[in-house]
């Protein structure tokens, strides 16, 4: 297993992935180009300190090489139609391999409801036994501790 990814004994339904980044559409490059989800956000210059920061969860994505995902993924110009002039896409990661990728990218979608996943199976569906994530790193606007429950 990556570094990044713990899952544990006997697979109990506990996913703690280290979400990685942030990138934007300059630097996407350097994202990780492994199985992973990734998280696509709006960002925005915060009003008191002029530094942009993730303002808001637009999308949770998965696939075999989460940088790939991102770049190639055919909504990529419906979100930066949403942003307001100055912001911009900002991505992150979190590493998974393939037997966990789409359990995990439900549940994030399942719990977190982004804008952009509206037409997902898994926002009021979760076909999967009882999951607990564990987000650790980069998880500004992401709740960093959820359960979800198998709903078929």
């Amino acid at each position: 297993m990556p570094e990044h990814f713990m899952l544990s004994p006997a697979s109990s339904g506990l996913l703690s992935p280290k979400m990685l980044g942030y990138w934007t559409d300059a630097h996407l490059r350097d994202a990780p180009d492994e199985s992973g989800i990734y998280c696509v956000f709006r960002a925005a210059r915060d009003p008191e300190s002029e530094e942009m920061i993730v303002q808001q969860l637009l999308y949770v994505g998965e696939h075999r090489s989460a940088r790939y995902g991102i770049e190639h993924h055919p909504d990529r110009e419906t979100w930066r139609a949403f942003l307001k002039p100055d912001e911009e896409l900002w991505y992150s990661v979190g590493l998974a391999g393939h037997a966990n990728r789409e359990r995990l990218a439900a549940a994030m979608i399942n719990a977190h409801k982004p804008r952009f996943n509206s037409h997902s199976q898994y926002l009021d569906r979760f076909p999967f036994d009882e999951t607990t994530v564990h987000l650790y790193g980069k998880t500004d606007k992401l709740q960093s501790l959820f359960t979800v429950e198998r709903q078929d």
